[in-house]
């Protein structure tokens, strides 16, 4: 409606309209939204005309895939993705001053990190804040990457790649790739150079993994050999098998942090050409983190860059010398 100056006055715009309407623009699809959101499709196309009539603006035009936003939409997500982490800090603030952290964390974690990485940072939590309950799920990039985007995780611990609408992260560290054998590997002393990497029995993840496309990638390009390969997302299979003495594997170095002193494995870092893994919190991009959800964040990230941080050092590799070529 119209103010007395002559400009816009919007009364009565909801919250619910807002992440309904977010909903939408992440979806492309009303009914997708719906059952996002867990209401009906006519109660979601209700909400978006509230808010397109207290804007007085369109915000979606159909397409054959569902709706797509106009340049107001863009515009006003844009605007509502402020608004609603807003609310969320706001929502933290108040619960600061109820005393004492309880509640819910839910964190999704790759394989990477469950051997020398976690149980410190969960260990350190919980002794601290022992009315908070922490829910951790183990999985690969892919999978976690959509549990966050559903609501279902808090925030979790990728490696860098895309990252879908509706969600934002932010960097943690660069990790060594390392070569893992049981034998030591004839002509290799030190760092590996790919184009003289002999022909190899490996075990490699899956494609849902992130790190197997960058992987195959640096092999074919650089590379020469043709390597006999088993896909296995089992990192503690993969290091099982690499132990019975005939497959080797290319891991992240936070994996390996328990035997990279052990006399009974061979690590070296790939570094012609430099192979890296960068690691990411990702977390929805409309809502604040809860006090007990930051903390445990801020644990799990500073174990993470220490774990990194250690394993440059065993290699002898330089702070900033390690990035990606």
């Amino acid at each position: 409606m119209a103010g007395h100056d002559g400009g816009w006055v919007m009364n009565n715009i909801k919250l619910q309209n807002l992440r309904f309407f977010i909903a939408v623009y992440e979806e492309g699809s009303i009914s997708a939204a719906a059952r996002k959101v867990h209401a009906t499709q006519s109660g979601v196309s209700v909400q978006i005309r509230d808010l397109e009539d207290q804007l007085g603006l369109s915000l979606f035009e159909r397409v054959s895939t569902g709706v797509a936003p106009t340049k107001a939409g863009e515009q006003i997500y844009r605007r509502a993705l402020q608004i609603l982490r807003e609310v969320g800090r706001l929502e933290e603030d108040v619960s600061a001053h109820t005393g004492q952290l309880a509640g819910e964390v839910r964190v999704g974690i790759m394989p990477t990190f469950a051997r020398a990485i976690l149980a410190p940072a969960l260990v350190s939590f919980s002794t601290a804040h022992p009315n908070v309950d922490v829910k951790v799920t183990e999985g690969y990039s892919g999978l976690l990457t959509q549990m966050v985007l559903a609501g279902d995780l808090d925030f979790a611990v990728v490696p860098d790649g895309d990252i879908p609408t509706g969600l934002r992260g932010r960097f943690l560290d660069s990790d060594l790739e390392l070569l893992a054998s049981k034998k030591p590997i004839a002509g290799l002393h030190g760092a590996v150079d790919l184009a003289e990497l002999p022909a190899l029995r490996l075990v490699l993840p899956g494609p849902s993994n992130a790190r197997r496309a960058k992987i195959d990638q640096r092999l074919t390009t650089y590379g020469t050999a043709r390597h006999n390969i088993i896909e296995l997302d089992s990192m503690m299979t993969t290091l099982d098998m690499i132990r019975r003495g005939d497959w080797c594997s290319i891991l992240p170095g936070c994996l390996c942090l328990p035997d990279l002193t052990a006399s009974d494995l061979h690590f070296y870092p790939i570094r012609r050409p430099n192979m890296t893994v960068d690691y990411l919190l990702i977390e929805p991009a409309t809502k604040a983190a809860s006090p007990a959800t930051r903390l445990f964040a801020e644990g799990l990230s500073a174990e993470i860059r220490q774990g990194c941080a250690q394993c440059r050092l065993h290699f002898g590799v330089v702070e900033g010398s390690h990035a990606q070529t």
